[in-house]
């Protein structure tokens, strides 16, 4: 299968930062995504699949190794019955969100501003406002690492906050199969546009970033710890604490993944010593050598 060398990573991702990689591979089919997992195995080059993008630091040297996105030319939507959608992988969830609200389907409004693809989102199962993935996650269709094809009930994924038993195993989820209830359509665009308010009264959405740098500690919020804790505003070159919202760490111009990475850790340091808690990353770092 064709692909692209040197592609610019930082073009494929939310936080505008990252080299290139030494593959690029776009499939449009499972039987693509297969050839590229039998052909990956027999070279033994490192390999990550991409989504949009929206939860993921490269390294500013890139990724030497074969990224396999899956995104606009591997979405697609199919409505099943009794309110189950199956989705294709690469599907945006704003995109979902829209579809299901003009065909009366309810359950989705909370990951309608989750700027991220489907199967992106059932790995770390993703959430917002109250919801989760794992609250509409029926089944997914996934391939091992010899291409080949598994269904899975949600109730054996592992699901919990963040986390998903694709989190810990190898796995290329290619479609899920989602539970929604019927509802009026105008009611659920309400809903979706309050939250889109919401959203973007609160989050600096004018600005590249990957969205909650950290994870959510045992007792608070992180963003409450870097508020408390005086750091909006603070910046290492153009990596900088949102001021609009202290849980976002933006890409304020031309932020290199050493200055974004100095700043995660100069915040951490900072929230352990004055409120005693360790903020994990939730972003995804991706090494230079895979």
């Amino acid at each position: 299968m064709n692909y692209k060398t040197n592609e610019q990573l930082k073009n494929w991702t939310t936080l505008r930062i990252g080299g290139p990689a030494s593959r690029f591979y776009e499939p449009q089919t499972i039987e693509e995504i297969r050839a590229v997992l039998l052909e990956n195995r027999q070279a033994g080059a490192p390999l990550m699949i991409l989504g949009n993008g929206s939860n993921v630091l490269f390294e500013d040297e890139g990724y030497e190794g074969w990224i396999v996105h899956l995104g606009e030319e591997f979405s697609g939507i199919e409505e099943r019955e009794n309110g189950m959608v199956r989705v294709l992988a690469g599907t945006e969830n704003g995109e979902l969100a829209h579809y299901l609200a003009r065909h009366g389907l309810k359950g989705f409004e909370f990951a309608s501003g989750i700027p991220g693809t489907v199967g992106g989102a059932v790995i770390m199962n993703a959430g917002a406002y109250d919801g989760e993935y794992k609250d509409i996650l029926v089944r997914v269709g996934y391939l091992d690492e010899n291409g080949e094809l598994h269904e899975e009930d949600a109730s054996n994924l592992d699901l919990s906050y963040r986390h998903s038993w694709f989190t810990d195993n190898f796995g290329v989820v290619v479609y899920a199969d989602l539970q929604f209830e019927e509802a009026d359509p105008e009611a659920v665009h309400a809903r979706i546009q309050e939250l889109h308010d919401k959203r973007h009264s609160k989050q600096p959405m004018d600005k590249a970033s990957a969205g909650s740098t950290f994870k959510r500690p045992v007792n608070g919020y992180a963003s409450a710890l870097i508020h408390e804790c005086g750091l909006q505003g603070t910046n290492v070159g153009d990596a900088m604490v949102s001021t609009k919202h202290a849980g976002f760490l933006i890409n304020d111009g031309e932020c290199t993944c050493k200055e974004f990475l100095e700043l995660v850790s100069l915040v951490q340091k900072e929230v352990k010593a004055q409120k005693g808690v360790d903020l994990e990353l939730e972003v995804r770092f991706v090494p230079h050598k895979g």
